[in-house]
């Protein structure tokens, strides 16, 4: 198999599994975010329903013991798009694993460049 093929094909791949994967992911939180909610009483352990006034409680905690109250509005918050349901989802994560391509893409030209 050819170099500019082989290229192709990974960059092939890695959209199919990003346009797929939201069809087989998960919807309950989990993680560290589920973790957090389970120890500051906002949701079971294993449970998926969220308390959001204890949600709420315990973040304001959390900004009160650290200090730290950064947020921002996330361009696509929740790997999704608004109102797209699982289509946003995909379309989502194929822009995202385009936008990562290209930056990949960018840094290995400059690092190739014959002054470095």
């Amino acid at each position: 198999m050819e170099k500019a093929q082989f290229i192709v094909t990974g960059i092939a791949v890695a959209l199919v599994i990003a346009a797929a994967a939201p069809f087989f992911a998960s919807g309950n939180p989990d993680g560290l975010e589920s973790a957090f909610f389970s120890i500051h009483g906002a949701k079971d352990f294993q449970g998926n329903d969220l308390d959001e006034d204890a949600a709420a409680a315990a973040e304001e905690k959390v900004v009160a013991v650290t200090g730290n109250d950064f947020s921002y509005g996330a361009p696509l918050p929740d790997y999704g798009i608004a109102g797209m349901d699982k289509p946003g989802e995909a379309l989502a994560g194929v822009v995202g694993t385009l936008l990562v391509l290209a930056l990949a893409y960018g840094v290995a030209r400059v690092a190739a460049r014959p002054d470095n």
